[in-house]
């Protein structure tokens, strides 16, 4: 971040070994903002737009780059580039793909009752007629999954699937990538509920980070007319 030039120096025991290293004065920060977004009575909101960046923004709105650090001024939540400004759509398939990159076999709604007790995770599992065989990684008994890698083969639909430890079975509806299993269920009040809610709509884990990404897109920023006094204002409380 090009605003960080503005920060001092300071000598700081950074791994607790009692070996001081030079690090910019972060710890600053934080009383900065407050100091200066006390005085910054002139925002408006600003929703970015699929693939823009900080200093695109900046450009967009001041006709300069130079003022891309004042969005994170005026948006404290927003705490790094990497985690805080909202990826475009094609970084946000790539970043679920890495995030959710196993398999999940979703158990049959009929089933659902009896599975909260079975499997072992670590456990390896085969089904029945495909022969497919896979890792237990997690099992959620509330959302009627079970996490899996290592897959060998694929699981068919309506098999039963046996633990080779466990010796424990279950009746599965199908395999899915785990992106595509469901992260939560809603009813028809938007209210979270169970996997055996009658009538409930899935929220799978690609929908849920889609949905935390572009909540992320409408952002306060400085009105143009207060830009260079509000840039000028956190430089002198930085520097007092």
């Amino acid at each position: 971040m090009k605003y960080f030039k503005f920060f001092p120096k300071i000598q700081y025991d950074l791994d607790d070994n009692g070996q001081l290293r030079e690090i910019v004065d972060v710890f600053r920060f934080a009383k900065v903002v407050n100091e200066v977004q006390d005085n910054i009575k002139f925002y408006r909101k600003y929703d970015i737009q699929d693939g823009e960046r900080p200093d695109h923004v900046s450009y967009k709105l001041y006709g300069s780059v130079d003022y891309h650090w004042t969005f994170f001024l005026a948006n404290p939540e927003m705490k790094s580039l990497y985690d805080g400004w909202p990826r475009s759509y094609n970084e946000m398939e790539s970043f679920i793909a890495n995030k959710y990159p196993n398999f999940v076999l979703n158990i049959d709604i009929t089933s659902s009752n009896f599975f909260y007790n079975k499997f072992e995770v670590g456990e390896t599992i085969q089904g029945l007629i495909s022969g497919a065989t896979a890792t237990i990684v997690d099992k959620n008994t509330s959302l009627g999954w079970i996490e899996i890698s290592n897959k060998v083969g694929n699981f068919r639909n309506n098999e039963i699937v046996r633990g080779a430890t466990s010796s424990d079975f279950i009746t599965i509806s199908g395999q899915a990538e785990k992106k595509n299993a469901a992260h939560h269920f809603l009813n028809g009040d938007g209210f979270e509920v169970s996997y055996s809610t009658p009538g409930k709509s899935i929220v799978t884990f690609f929908q849920y980070e889609i949905d935390k990404n572009d909540a992320k897109k409408s952002i306060n920023v400085i009105r143009n007319e207060y830009i260079s006094q509000v840039a000028t204002q956190f430089r002198e409380a930085l520097n007092g």
